[in-house]
């Protein structure tokens, strides 16, 4: 006969951890996320057990947030380049 499996969250768990059926955390959220993160980070009583995983946690949101930054700085050259092909700039020597 097998145990019953407890599935009770862990306490070092992150509590805000994404499940993975959900959509992605979007850019403000992690923001959001990685400020409370800070502030926990800051305070002298954090459980040392809970320390890794808000590190871990936090650098995964800061590379999700480089991303999206990259992703977004992208999209502007092409809109950027695009227009210049369209609407090129005039010789206003005339």
């Amino acid at each position: 006969m097998t145990e019953p499996v407890d599935t009770e969250p862990v306490d070092n768990e992150p509590v805000d951890k994404e499940p993975v059926d959900k959509e992605p955390v979007g850019y403000a959220r992690a923001v959001a996320e990685l400020d409370r993160i800070l502030a926990e980070l800051e305070d002298p009583a954090i459980d040392v057990d809970q320390l890794a995983a808000r590190v871990r946690r936090a650098a995964e949101l800061i590379e999700l947030c480089r991303s999206r930054i990259a992703n977004a700085r992208m999209d502007v050259e092409q809109v950027v380049t695009a227009l210049d092909e369209t609407y090129p700039a005039r010789a206003d020597s005339e």
